[in-house]
């Protein structure tokens, strides 16, 4: 397995030329406040293990020095070359770490830290570790305060651009001078992290790490990884937990072997929370770890063959997709033959606020962000799909015999901040749109915003500029909407890096307090006149219900009186009918006497 990676390298050895960046060695300059307020917030004293962590994992071609910081600032460990011995001397400082100081002189710290820093970087990557849970306290006086305050903004932070230095700062307290502490580190692109409790630090000292030492490591799967005949050094970093079993590690051979009885090889440095192995020569072939599976832990190597990755600005765009290189390097020389690239497996994946996202394959072949093809440069776009917040990107190689794994942290910001707030005095809301001028061209933004219904009806805002800094205001009535309402934003724009965007941001919803009309009076409805029911063929005559009360034989006697007077009235009209009309025939209808003349003949004559 070894001569097949020995052959290729072998191989590719004729072709090699200048990798895209040239490699430059770490100088880490870390700065721990020890002020009285760190009994609160770190009472078991995690900043020695933490700080134990990091040196052991710089290294040995990196500088780091160690300052602590309360009213005064002390040097506790010196500037000087990471190897060894000076590792051995951080460890046993870092247990002097505690908190006797009564103010948090930020000031003094940084500016003694970078005493020796002359103009911009050449060797070196340039890098500042800020802990402190406090703000800027030199004084009882805060006028005192905030001169020193502002001088760290307007004479030290111009000084560490200056420098290309980066700042990683990590507020260990909700009380800390958050404001100050994200203008370092953004302004320098360096990272900025809020811990809760000092139990994290070790995995935020982590992360620091991993840009400043940028580490080859190998990928760790069900806690089994893989060594190639190139791999010098293995550093094993395992966290643990309090109760867990003691940590053991099997070699490719079989031996299984824990801190008590490791072989010479092998220095095992057992920490709070977790173990550190280094191996020197390691034996080639799959090696396990017997211990509780955790995402962070890692296995860092010394190698002559590199996997290499340009690095991407800690802080960009939501909607921005910038280029990223990835490329394969043997002491310092990049491969292009392509019997050796050809076997490579080489993924990108990542791990947002949505989740762990699919695994996508890189190429080169001149395609997809590639720009050409067998140059031994795989380029691709980083951004596309990715969620506001932090993103971590994990790009991997396979090969037949060897493995390699990087690790890329950094932050998808939003291009504006948006506010919907109640106004005072008034039942109204104000929103309020602020561009990130550290991410976007402020000039170049377009804003569209809309009031979109659940049935669908639209009301788009009108945006008016509201105060500095190119922010818009709009102010939304919640009185003349009924139910709720999707407030929808599309910006357009350029990136600070040159890069187009257009983007909407994810709604917000506002709740509408109009009140529902009232329900319209009901339409009488039509008479329709029935058509007489027709009379049925044979009727039956319908049973009469006999009485059964005695009120009910009153009524009936009284309807029978009634009609026997009613038919005994209509019997005596009836007869003086007849009788009147046989008296005027009788008249009319007179019998003549023999002789007598007919009435009326004999006048014409």
């Amino acid at each position: 397995m070894g001569l097949l990676l020995l052959v290729l390298v072998a191989a590719a050895t004729p072709t090699l030329q200048a990798a895209p960046e040239q490699d430059q060695q770490a100088d880490a300059r870390i700065l721990i406040d020890i002020s009285g307020s760190m009994r609160k917030n770190d009472p078991k004293n995690l900043r020695r293990p933490a700080l134990r962590m990091l040196v052991g994992l710089l290294p040995a071609d990196a500088r780091a020095g160690v300052w602590t910081f309360g009213q005064y600032v002390n040097m506790l460990i010196p500037l000087g070359q990471v190897d060894e011995a000076w590792k051995r001397k951080a460890r046993a400082e870092a247990e002097n770490i505690s908190s006797p100081g009564q103010f948090t002189n930020i000031e003094d710290v940084i500016r003694r830290s970078m005493a020796d820093w002359d103009g911009p970087e050449t060797r070196y990557r340039r890098h500042l570790v800020l802990l402190t849970d406090g703000m800027v306290d030199i004084s009882k006086s805060e006028q005192k305060n905030s001169a020193s305050r502002q001088r760290i903004l307007q004479e030290l932070l111009p000084r560490l651009k200056a420098h290309d230095a980066q700042v990683h700062t990590i507020a260990l307290s909700s009380r800390a001078d958050h404001e100050l502490l994200q203008q370092l580190s953004r302004e320098t692109d360096g990272w900025y992290e809020q811990v809760d409790n000092a139990e994290q630090l070790q995995r935020i000292f982590l992360r620091i790490f991993e840009k400043v030492g940028q580490p080859d490591t190998l990928p760790l799967k069900d806690n089994r990884f893989m060594v190639d005949s190139s791999i010098q050094e293995v550093t094993l970093l395992v966290f643990r937990k309090e109760d867990a079993e003691a940590t053991r590690v099997v070699t490719p051979s079989g031996q299984e072997f824990d801190a008590k009885s490791a072989p010479a090889s092998v220095n095992w440095h057992r920490d709070v929370g977790y173990d550190m192995l280094t191996i020197s020569k390691p034996e080639t072939g799959e090696w396990r770890v017997l211990a509780a599976m955790d995402p962070d832990n890692r296995v860092i190597v010394v190698t002559d063959l590199q996997m290499r990755s340009s690095t991407l600005p800690t802080r960009f765009v939501l909607g921005e997709s910038l280029p990223m290189t990835v490329s394969f390097s043997n002491q310092g020389k990049l491969i292009t033959r392509q019997d050796f690239l050809d076997v490579v497996d080489l993924k990108a994946g990542h791990r947002d606020a949505n989740g762990e996202g699919e695994r996508r394959p890189l190429y080169d072949a001149g395609e997809d962000g590639d720009e050409a093809a067998g140059d031994g440069l795989f380029t691709f776009m980083v951004g596309e799909g990715l969620a506001a917040g932090t993103v971590e990107l994990v790009i991997t190689a396979q090969g037949k015999t060897f493995q390699r794994e990087q690790r890329h942290t950094f932050e998808l910001a939003e291009p504006l901040a948006m506010s919907l707030v109640p106004e005072q005095g008034g039942g109204d809301l104000l929103l309020r749109l602020s561009p990130d001028s550290e991410v976007v061209e402020t000039e170049s933004v377009q804003v569209s915003a809309v009031l979109r219904s659940a049935e669908g009806e639209e009301r788009p805002l009108m945006l008016l500029p509201g105060g500095e800094d190119g922010n818009l205001e709009a102010r939304i009535q919640p009185s003349e909407l009924l139910g709720d309402w999707s407030l929808e934003v599309s910006v357009k724009g350029t990136s600070v890096a040159g890069s187009p965007l257009e983007l909407t941001l994810d709604p917000v919803t506002v709740e509408g307090t109009a009140s529902p009309p009232p329900p319209p009076e009901p339409e009488p409805e039509p008479v329709v006149e029935e058509a007489p029911a027709e009379p049925a063929a044979n009727p039956e005559p319908e049973p009469v219900a006999e009485p059964e009360t005695e009120n009910g034989d009153e009524f009936m006697f009284q309807m029978a009186l009634l009609g026997g007077i009613n038919l005994l009235l209509l019997l005596i009209g009836g007869a003086v009918f007849w009788w009147l009309r046989r008296s005027r025939r009788s008249e009319e209808f007179r019998v003549l006497e023999e002789g007598e003349p007919v009435p009326g003949e004999g006048d014409s004559a």
